[in-house]
């Protein structure tokens, strides 16, 4: 599957803004404290900004998900009145916000590319995108609008804008009624627009990385974090050194590479490792990685998951390897690990390992789909190998089935020391590149989790893996009990 991002977009250097002009300096900081903006929803489903202090917010690690055709609810998390919320989408992915004045009565003419407000001051009142007349102009919310019907499956920018009786989307900057004097905000994030054949067999995206920054660039730090240097075998050199982690031509690089500097860090090597933990984590779905990797003697890369923290020691709460390689070895290994396979030695009851020969130096896609019954590996959406969740209580009270919680991704370009993959060479330089990474859930209700073997409370966590309190939720997608369950506002009306 492939989400076309227009192109004009993707040539745009990464500054920590989306890039689309805005009126005044993206680190201005909020002046009035009566008016703030914390999150954005779409249909339910919520973004909480990241730096809400700011005018200015870009969110680029999550983003909303619809159809063509589609009609949506914005809602904007807004303390405050007497301002008014606009969306933009730059529908034909020219780097702008192609905007024109609503007509009479608020009416949005074709090709304008504002495609909701909650109000303006127009040719015979006030009136807002659905064409009501409104007494004055203290309403925030916007009405619903409709996707348009033909647009094409990708990624769009959209914007969102909290000002006073503006259609500008930069932001109205007349010193008498600023969009920073009055305690407005500008928010953009992307808008993935799916049809049958991209929603990935009922899934829809809700996390990627494709790695689009200048060359040189560190990971995006709203996805990432660098490993930390423990005593196994794939961490033991990791290093924060920017010259084993950064993007090359729109992909990550991991290295392994001799250390220039051994009288301040003793080790012969040192080695990159990103992850996603307590940035991103989810329980079930599709992941699909993109990568390749050099043969050498010692080369042991990895595309894999664990679980997110608070969790049991290892091997207990499990781990799942996407793809692993050694050596010279043209031949990729997908497993599974935990108390049941580990400590008490259960590798083969099921199967929990599969090798598959595949040329690991030429570009692959890398599949893991999980639901609460199996797990599947796939190379090039060809399934290698299974492991399902035992129908015995007996079997997994003893652990043989802890996939159940949330899980982050670690991808990383690590080196052998003879136990599984050789010795390394410390003289050579070994890497893999990480063209993207993708996350797909279900975009129904449809996942039902068999029973444990524990007596627990059910517990509800965020798409990052983070617990919150499931009596006090917004609106927005959640995983309860390990059930992904979708908290809507009432009557889907913001």
């Amino acid at each position: 599957m492939a989400l076309l991002m227009p192109l004009t977009l993707m040539a745009q250097p990464y500054t920590g803004t989306s890039g689309y002009s805005i009126s005044f300096d993206p680190a201005t900081v909020r002046a009035r404290t009566d008016r703030q903006l914390s999150a954005v929803s779409l249909s339910g489903t919520t973004l909480t900004l990241p730096s809400p202090t700011l005018m200015y917010n870009y969110i680029d690690s999550q983003m909303f998900t619809c159809r063509a055709g589609d009609t949506v609810w914005p809602a904007f998390g807004y303390t405050g009145r007497w301002m008014q919320g606009y969306i933009y989408i730059d529908l034909n992915g020219n780097g702008t916000f192609d905007t024109a004045t609503p007509g009479a009565h608020g009416s949005l003419g074709a090709g304008n590319e504002l495609m909701a407000f909650a109000g303006m001051n127009l040719e015979g009142g006030a009136y807002n995108s659905a064409g009501e007349a409104l007494a004055d102009l203290s309403a925030v919310q916007p009405p619903s609008f409709t996707v348009p019907d033909s647009l094409a499956p990708g990624l769009y920018m959209m914007r969102w804008k909290v000002d006073w009786d503006s259609c500008d989307p930069a932001g109205r900057a007349d010193e008498a009624n600023s969009i920073t004097r009055n305690g407005g905000a500008v928010v953009d994030v992307w808008l993935c627009v799916t049809d049958d054949d991209t929603t990935h067999d009922g899934y829809q995206l809700v996390f990627s990385d494709e790695f689009d920054l200048p060359d040189g660039s560190q990971p995006d730090p709203t996805r990432w974090t660098a490993s930390q240097r423990q005593g196994a075998v794939w961490n033991r050199w990791i290093s924060p050194s920017p010259d084993v982690a950064f993007t090359r031509d729109g992909r990550l690089v991991c290295r392994a590479m001799p250390n220039p500097d051994t009288a301040t860090d003793d080790v012969p090597m040192l080695t990159g490792a990103v992850e996603t933990r307590n940035k991103f984590a989810f329980t079930y779905g599709r992941v699909e990685v993109r990568l390749r990797t050099n043969l050498h003697t010692g080369n042991f890369p990895a595309a894999w998951m664990m679980p997110q923290p608070p969790c049991a020691a290892w091997p207990a709460a499990g781990e799942i390897d996407i793809f692993e390689c050694l050596d010279s070895e043209n031949r990729t290994y997908h497993t599974v690990h935990s108390h049941w396979t580990y400590d008490l030695n259960h590798k083969s009851d099921p199967a929990s390992s599969f090798n598959t020969p595949v040329y690991v130096s030429q570009w692959h896609v890398y599949g893991l789909e999980w639901t609460p019954e199996q797990l599947t590996w796939s190379i090039d959406g060809r399934t290698v190998g299974t492991y399902a969740r035992s129908a015995s209580s007996a079997v997994l009270e003893q652990g043989q089935w802890p996939f159940d919680h949330p899980f982050y991704i670690i991808l990383n370009q690590s080196v052998g020391n003879g136990s599984w993959a050789k010795e390394a060479d410390t003289a050579f330089t070994y890497e893999t590149e990480f063209d993207w990474v993708r996350v797909y859930q279900h975009t129904t209700d449809g996942i039902t989790p068999a029973a444990t073997h524990e007596t627990r409370t059910a517990a509800t966590h965020d798409l990052m893996g983070r617990k919150v309190d499931g009596s006090r939720l917004r609106p927005g997608i959640y995983i309860h009990d390990g059930r992904k369950v979708l908290v809507g506002r009432k009557n889907n009306r913001p």
